[in-house]
C-alpha cells in the first residue's frame, strides 16, 4: 500500500500568500479613512458641546483650525450642516471618499457623521 503525502504544495503556498498580502493592501488602504471618520466625528461632538460656539459661522471657523490639527481633508466648512435644537447645536456632515486600489478598481465609502447624541438602543 501506497504512502500518500499530505501538506500544502507550492501553488497551494502561493494563492494563500496572494490572499493574505491582497487583505493587508485592502487594510491598509481602508485605515486612514476611517481614522479620518473617527476624526470628523470626535470634531464634531467637540464642537457642539464647545463655549465658543456661538453662532453656526464661529463653528465653521472653528472647524477649519481643527480640521488642520486632526488633518481632516475630505470635508470643507461648507459641508457642515449646523442646526439648533433644544439649546444645543447639532453639527452634521455627509461625504464620500473614493481610494482607488488597482488600475481602474476603487473603494467608495460613503460616511455621514452627527454630533447628535444616538439614541439609545431598544432592548
Amino acid at each position: 500500500m501506497r504512502n500518500r503525502q499530505q501538506g500544502l504544495s507550492l501553488i497551494g503556498t502561493m494563492i494563500a500568500a496572494a490572499l493574505v498580502i491582497g487583505a493587508i493592501i485592502l487594510a491598509m488602504r481602508m485605515v486612514p479613512v476611517y481614522n479620518e471618520y473617527f476624526a470628523v466625528k470626535k470634531t464634531l461632538n467637540a464642537l457642539a458641546v464647545s463655549g465658543e460656539a456661538t453662532s453656526p459661522e464661529a463653528i465653521r471657523a472653528l472647524f477649519d483650525k481643527r480640521s488642520g490639527v486632526e488633518d481632516i481633508d475630505s470635508i470643507a466648512r461648507s459641508d457642515l450642516v449646523i442646526t439648533k435644537e433644544n439649546g444645543r447645536w447639532v453639527i452634521s456632515a455627509q461625504w464620500q471618499r473614493r481610494i482607488p486600489l488597482v488600475a481602474n478598481i476603487s473603494l467608495l465609502f460613503d460616511f455621514s457623521a452627527s454630533s447628535a447624541a444616538e439614541p439609545a438602543a431598544s432592548q
